[in-house]
């Protein structure tokens, strides 16, 4: 199929291709799903981290279709593994054509490591190389190394997303100036936590150890349990240590994510208590439960 134009926003789609492409803030992520959804005039699917009944703050769910993907059981979407959202895009592909954009990639390298996740990739990719449909990954910068990212790449070639330049519902272009036209500036939204993708024991070391301890530190995470592993003269089992508070670290940042974009449905105290046990990474299963049953009276109200 020729190569459809997205105008300024990026290269160009193709059907039956799968892209990735890389932002600074999920709030360009979303000035991006917007852009393409005006642009490509094709519906547009995008299976998100965030839950339906806070994205519509972001993002007009009358035009973009919302999935949540999360790695825990919820009612409103899908698991966040390769076979839900690979059966997902199946159950999906034998309707109108589209495009379906997916968040998450760097936790399913950190859960499922790379050789899967690459093995998906070009699994997906064989699946749709003949249907009408295209299929972006989208991710946080400095969230996957470069060398696994070239990998996904070779699969999913990366999209030239140009910020500075996006088009209006009218199809015109307007730069970014700096300048307000009669608009008050807006407070700058905080991005998110970012997933770190997971050592592998091949080439891991002391020194790479405490680089990571340093990164989760930069976060406001109290991952003093894994200062042993700097201390192990066996690197494996320096390696078993930041596993065990790796796996803490990602959970934690998948709920402080998801309460930071339920924060208006939780009271301050409530929330400062749930961020606290967070990040000294203790209590997730309580905090788990209490954003669960949240999202669910905000769905039924």
């Amino acid at each position: 199929m020729p190569a459809t134009s997205i105008g300024d926003v990026m290269d160009t789609l193709s059907n039956g291709h799968l892209y990735s492409a890389i932002f600074d803030t999920p709030h360009d992520v979303y000035s991006w799903i917007e852009s393409i959804s005006n642009t490509y005039r094709r519906p547009v699917t995008f299976l998100s981290r965030i839950p339906e009944s806070r994205l519509s703050k972001d993002l007009d769910l009358n035009v973009i279709q919302s999935v949540w993907i999360s790695n825990k059981s919820n009612k409103e979407g899908i698991l966040l593994n390769h076979e839900s959202i690979y059966k997902f895009i199946e159950s999906r592909s034998t309707e109108n054509s589209g495009v379906f954009v997916i968040e998450g990639l760097e936790w399913l390298i950190s859960d499922s490591g790379t050789r899967h996740t690459l093995r998906h990739i070009m699994n997906l990719s064989d699946y749709i190389f003949d249907k009408q449909i295209v299929v972006i990954y989208v991710l946080q910068a400095n969230t996957i190394d470069e060398e696994i990212m070239e990998k996904i790449s070779r699969q999913a070639p990366l999209l030239d997303v140009d910020l500075d330049v996006v088009p209006d519902q009218d199809q015109n272009t307007s730069k970014d100036t700096g300048q307000s036209d009669s608009v008050p500036p807006q407070e700058e939204e905080l991005p998110l936590i970012p997933y770190l993708t997971t050592l592998p024991l091949e080439g891991f070391s002391h020194k790479i150890l405490r680089k990571r301890i340093l990164q989760w530190r930069r976060l406001g995470f109290d991952v003093s349990d894994c200062e042993p592993g700097i201390f192990c003269d066996d690197i494996g089992e320096s390696h078993s240590i930041y596993l065990s508070v790796d796996k803490k670290v990602r959970e934690a940042t998948e709920l402080l994510n998801l309460m930071d974009n339920m924060r208006d449905n939780i009271s301050k105290s409530e929330f400062t208590v749930m961020e606290f046990r967070l990040r000294q990474l203790t209590g997730m299963d309580e905090v788990s439960s209490k954003l669960i049953a949240i999202i669910d009276d905000v769905s039924d109200s």
